[in-house]
């Protein structure tokens, strides 16, 4: 795969699609942007022919499912119990909405048990690694997390972007090693315990597993996002590294011996 210009037409579509460090990333690797899915996490292809997942920003959404998705979803149907007790979290809230905002508290106490269930769960050692395979990397489909530092904005001109390749597998194993999963506490009188699962690392929170309540469109939803900097410097400070001769992409881990760009 070779290194080609933009065309005009590509150029229109990146500025308006908000996808810029897609792009961005993709002509610096001499890569090609995937337009296929939005959601199958396949961002860019290399020129190896293998998937990129791009991220910048300070929170990433990892997913945001709705009780369908989790009826469909064969490979979260796979994952121990954990679609089901997803499914279990979003039933304990009404389906109207109005509903939910006469009594917040009656739903709030029906998702402390399958929110305790889902902690338990994910904690199980084969079920996290999974799990993160599957969110981060479509299942095992994308071979590499690509990130573009929060403290680099995609307004950034191309020439002063870096990003920072990572392989799944070391992605997937700092990960799941490293975090600590817990269930979130109730810090004053107007809360409760158990309301989300509540992602860890050296005593301060870095992500949550949550149900969206906040509009009409995004009601009965559950959501995990996990934090850009956090994340970023578990990877960062636990893998040797190198950067090409570009000096806009640094490779880590095994992605050390995996990617490479042809001149």
């Amino acid at each position: 795969m070779r290194k080609r210009a933009m065309t005009s037409e590509q150029a229109s579509l990146k500025k308006i699609s908000g996808h810029v460090n897609e792009y961005d990333f993709a002509e610096i690797i001499g890569g090609e942007v995937n337009l296929g899915s939005p959601t199958d996490k396949k961002d860019v292809i290399d020129q190896q022919h293998r998937f990129h997942s791009v991220k910048g920003g300070t929170w990433w959404q990892i997913f945001l499912y709705s009780r369908s998705r989790l009826l469909t979803n064969t490979i979260f149907q796979g994952l121990g119990n954990i679609a089901n007790i997803m499914i279990q979290c979003i039933d304990a809230f009404p389906e109207n909405r109005n509903d939910y905002l006469k009594d917040k508290q009656l739903s709030k106490t029906r998702l402390q048990q399958p929110m305790h269930l889902l902690k338990q769960e994910i904690e199980k050692p084969n079920i996290f690694p999974a799990l993160l395979e599957k969110s981060l990397f479509n299942g095992g489909e994308v071979n590499y997390l690509s990130i573009l530092p929060n403290n680099l904005p995609n307004t950034l001109p191309l020439a002063k972007k870096h990003f920072h390749i990572f392989s799944q597998k070391d992605v997937v194993t700092l990960l799941s090693t490293h975090l600590e999963i817990k269930n979130s506490k109730a810090r004053n009188s107007q809360q409760m315990d158990n309301q989300k699962v509540i992602f860890r690392f050296n005593n301060k929170n870095l992500g949550e597993i949550e149900i969206r309540t906040d509009s009409e469109r995004h009601y009965r939803e559950i959501k995990w996002r996990l934090n850009s900097p956090a994340i970023f410097g578990i990877l960062t400070s636990n893998l040797k590294s190198k950067t090409l001769a570009n000096q806009q992409i640094s490779i880590y881990g095994s992605a050390r011996t995996t990617f490479s760009i042809s001149k």
